[in-house]
């Protein structure tokens, strides 16, 4: 999927994390990815939302829907837990989580040419 993001966020996230944040749209590509809504975070201008979803390892993204593409906050690895919630071992909605696509089979896999590889 096709994201946006900022590139000093991108580069303070590299430095912090060692992800880039375009991996963020293989996250949001993810058929099984789970999500919900990031209601600490969020404002009347700004709704965020909380990604769990495979992009070579299981990722926890952020990002918001800012013009015409989803806008990546953050990337990082995912923890136990998230892990858990992602695998199924947990229940979803308990969390607040749920899965994007219920019928999904795993990951989108594909990309094209400008994927980012891990």
């Amino acid at each position: 999927m096709d994201v946006a993001w900022d590139s000093e966020k991108n580069e303070k996230n590299i430095r912090r994390r060692r992800l880039p944040l375009s991996l963020g749209g293989l996250v949001l590509d993810d058929l099984r990815r789970i999500e919900r809504h990031d209601d600490e975070h969020s404002t009347p201008e700004d709704d965020r939302w909380q990604t769990i979803g495979l992009a070579g390892k299981v990722l926890f993204t952020v990002y918001t829907e800012r013009g015409e593409l989803p806008r990546i906050i953050s990337v990082r690895l995912a923890n136990p837990e998230e892990k858990r919630l992602y695998y199924g071992k947990r229940n979803l909605q308990a969390s607040g989580w749920y899965r994007v696509n219920p019928g999904g089979n795993g990951n989108a896999g594909g990309g094209g040419e400008n994927s980012p590889s891990i």
